[in-house]
């Protein structure tokens, strides 16, 4: 059976083309299947098909070489730019706040949490407004600052930021982290997740 798509917005048609057109929309470049079934958690047969829909409708285009299959998005079309624009917007945030928090020194970890997370990760509701965005270090607070935003510009929507230290996200039990724990965590990608942290401990 298919994984519905996550109710972060209703036009996508399964959590495997949300995975498809972020990683390719918003993280650019070209990726083989192989990368595509892993950025989805799926299988390679599954997304082989889904990249040949995606092929039909002009969405991505492709390239083999050697026995690698290498896809990217279509940036011929006519609708590129406004699908680009839309993926930035509802599906980007953990790609966009990946890359700007990877410029940042002194973060540890990061993971969207709120309303965002919790409609990726399946829980029906109302689309988020804004995004919030956990993030558990010591980084500088202007590059701190400015990488979020730079994130806030890119993605059209406010970012709400929590810093905390190490030892206060593992040893913390205010509710607030109950809370946190408890609840859907989104990482955002090229940073180590809080529950990497914790099993790293």
């Amino acid at each position: 059976m298919k994984p519905p798509a996550p109710p972060i917005f209703p036009i996508f048609r399964s959590r495997l083309t949300v995975a498809v057109l972020a990683r390719l929309y918003v993280g650019g470049g070209e990726c083989s299947v192989a990368e595509l079934t892993e950025a989805a958690q799926s299988n390679s047969g599954t997304t082989a098909r889904e990249v040949k829909r995606l092929e039909e409708a002009a969405i991505v285009r492709s390239r083999h070489v050697g026995h690698t299959k290498l896809v990217r998005a279509n940036e011929a079309a006519p609708f590129y730019q406004p699908l680009r624009d839309l993926a930035v917007v509802v599906l980007g945030p953990a790609q966009v706040l990946g890359g700007e928090l990877a410029k940042v020194n002194g973060v540890d970890a990061a993971a969207i949490f709120g309303s965002w997370a919790a409609r990726m990760s399946g829980e029906p509701g109302p689309a988020p407004i804004d995004i919030d965005l956990l993030v558990i270090g010591r980084p500088d607070r202007d590059d701190l600052h400015d990488a979020v935003a730079r994130a806030r510009a890119r993605l059209g929507r406010d970012v709400n930021t929590v810093v905390m230290q190490v030892k206060q996200w593992r040893s913390g039990s205010d509710p607030f982290l109950s809370e946190l724990r408890n609840r859907p965590l989104v990482p955002v990608n090229g940073v180590r997740g809080p529950k990497e942290l914790a099993e790293a401990q």
